[in-house]
């Protein structure tokens, strides 16, 4: 929350900043006012007809979203903690994007990591709880 008030106050400023400027000149308010109202049209636009946004709607700045892909593993596409290279495990993408109410405008990076299922969530895999997932991991490859 704290990050979208401070994206909000210096957008705000800005755009106070870039109106007085266009006073004194006269000449950036026109391209000013179209810029705005383009990127305010656009931003609108996807709110109502775009696919249901991961993002609270009045979420602004920079966020990161993860998705998750059941995958094999192999030689290939080992375990990146642990290396374990059998057995299920998970492929988590990491987006990092700029977003502006709600709105995923840029995609500033993007990541990807693959865990075997012990090492995704160790605590979902306790079945006794003495011992944890990785203890179990340990009994079978003995």
């Amino acid at each position: 929350m704290r990050q979208s008030l401070t994206f909000a106050a210096v957008a705000a400023a800005a755009c106070v900043l870039l109106v007085a400027m266009a006073r004194v000149s006269g000449v950036l308010l026109l391209p000013l006012l179209l810029v705005l109202l383009l990127g305010l049209g656009y931003v609108t636009v996807e709110i109502v007809t775009g696919p249901p946004s991961s993002y609270p709607r009045f979420a602004s700045g920079t966020f990161e979203r993860t998705e998750s892909t059941a995958v094999s593993l192999s030689e290939t596409t080992p375990c990146e903690s642990c290396t374990d290279w059998t057995g299920p495990g998970e492929r988590r993408t990491t987006h990092r994007e700029f977003v502006f109410l709600g709105v995923p405008l840029v995609r500033l990076s993007t990541t990807q990591t693959v865990r075997c299922a012990v090492c995704a969530d160790p605590l979902a895999a306790i079945e006794e709880q003495e011992r944890d997932g990785i203890d179990r991991a340990l009994d079978r490859e003995r």
